[in-house]
């Protein structure tokens, strides 16, 4: 599994990378018990949401929207990008070795510590809302016995889920995973991105990830150091 350690900012970095979903659903289908269960399920949801993303911007344009549709249409726009961002994590938790690609300028020592900081604080985060969607799961749970879908239980058991397979996977990478160091000069260019022109900031960013071959890389950079929605 590569692994690419981005800064974003005077001293902030984040972790990215580009995995096959279905291969990764295929290593994680082999596990036993309530984990394979578990994963089977969110996956499952999972798949829903990225095909109703997807069918909303097929179809935006061509069919008239309720203030009702818009609403649900916004809470998968919401749940898609939340999926984006945890994505590494669910994807680490079947891994025993991954290479990290870091700045040039950054030690292998240096970097290893930026990685478990961060891993250190995404097991914490992820397991407190991991508990506090499975409340709201409970709480909701009583009106799943109302007719029509239940947008609610939906919700908190998918995000309950999502938070749960985010903390195994940090738990996973600081505890399991053998990391692996290797110095990225491409990446080491966008430390410039704070001092250029809004203009050259895209272009630079496009430029990184075609040297480095990552397909959405430019998007993620503008997302997390551009501040772009």
């Amino acid at each position: 599994m590569d692994i690419y350690l981005v800064p974003v900012g005077a001293e902030r970095y984040e972790l990215y990378c580009e995995v096959d979903d279905h291969a990764a659903r295929r290593d994680n289908d082999r596990r036993a018990g309530w984990r394979r269960k578990a994963s089977s399920l969110f996956h499952a949801a999972l798949h829903y949401i990225e095909d109703e993303r997807r069918r909303r911007l097929e179809h935006a344009a061509a069919e008239p929207r309720t203030r009702l549709q818009r609403l649900r249409d916004r809470a998968i726009a919401w749940l898609a990008e939340r999926v984006a961002e945890q994505r590494l994590l669910w994807h680490l938790r079947g891994q025993e070795a991954a290479a990290l690609h870091h700045p040039h300028d950054l030690t292998p020592e240096a970097s290893e510590s930026i990685v478990r900081r961060s891993l250190k604080h995404d097991s914490g985060r992820h397991l407190r809302w991991a508990v506090a969607h499975t409340l709201g799961y409970l709480a909701a749970l009583p009106l799943s016995f109302w007719p029509g879908p239940n947008l609610l239980t939906f919700f908190f058991s998918f995000r309950a889920l999502g938070h749960l397979l985010s903390w195994l996977g940090a738990r996973q990478g600081l505890r399991r995973v053998q990391w692996r160091f290797s110095a990225c000069p491409p990446l080491t260019d966008l430390r410039r991105l704070p001092s250029m022109r809004p203009g050259d900031r895209g272009a630079l960013a496009r430029e990184v990830a075609a040297a480095l071959d990552l397909h959405h890389l430019d998007t993620f950079v503008e997302r997390m150091a551009l501040g772009s929605p």
